[in-house]
């Protein structure tokens, strides 16, 4: 469960929004004061899977269609807080070592790739779909998203959710001439 660290250009808004989230007053404008002379660190982190984080069913919330809302359960692996903070400590150290003034540890941004929950596998035992993302269980549906996967590995992973795709349309273009689908 390792991470990276990524420069990025800060816009204006985003600062304002993430900085410090709830942020008031003097002491958060102060900041956004010297916005020209920012430079944004993105710490991008691979989580630990964990067979407690999960998505289930709550029959008790309803959705706009009158079906079980899901709550999403997710716990951080000892792992995980540890590599944040190892994060932090050194994107500071960075910082330091080219004459920073001021560093502002955020918050994590609140958002995930989420992952996982139709895992890829060989057998039906230990997951959802096979490598071609059919569904051990159900025949003829296919998955074709980020949930085959078991973790990030710290990288966006839209491009091999998209080669995944591609690798799969063409197996079901295939399958469907021979008949077998």
């Amino acid at each position: 469960g390792g991470y990276e660290l990524e420069t990025l250009a800060l816009g204006l808004p985003f600062m304002a929004a993430f900085l410090d989230p709830g942020g008031w007053g003097r002491e958060f404008t102060t900041a956004l004061d010297s916005y020209e002379n920012m430079a944004g660190l993105w710490i991008v982190g691979e989580d630990m899977p964990q067979e407690t984080n999960r998505i289930t069913l709550n029959h008790d919330a309803k959705d706009q269609y009158g079906l079980a809302a899901p709550n999403v359960h997710f716990d951080d692996h000892p792992n995980d807080i540890a590599m944040r903070k190892h994060a932090y400590e050194r994107g500071m150290a960075l910082y330091d070592a080219v004459g920073a003034t001021r560093t502002f540890p955020t918050p994590p941004y609140p958002s995930t790739h989420n992952l996982g929950t139709n895992r890829m596998s060989e057998k039906a035992r230990d997951g959802v779909v096979n490598r071609w993302g059919q569904t051990h269980d159900v025949a003829n549906l296919f998955v074709s998203d980020g949930s085959q996967f078991t973790t990030g590995a710290a990288e966006n992973p839209t491009l091999t959710i998209v080669a995944l795709a591609i690798r799969q349309a063409d197996r079901i273009a295939s399958e469907l001439s021979k008949g077998n689908l």
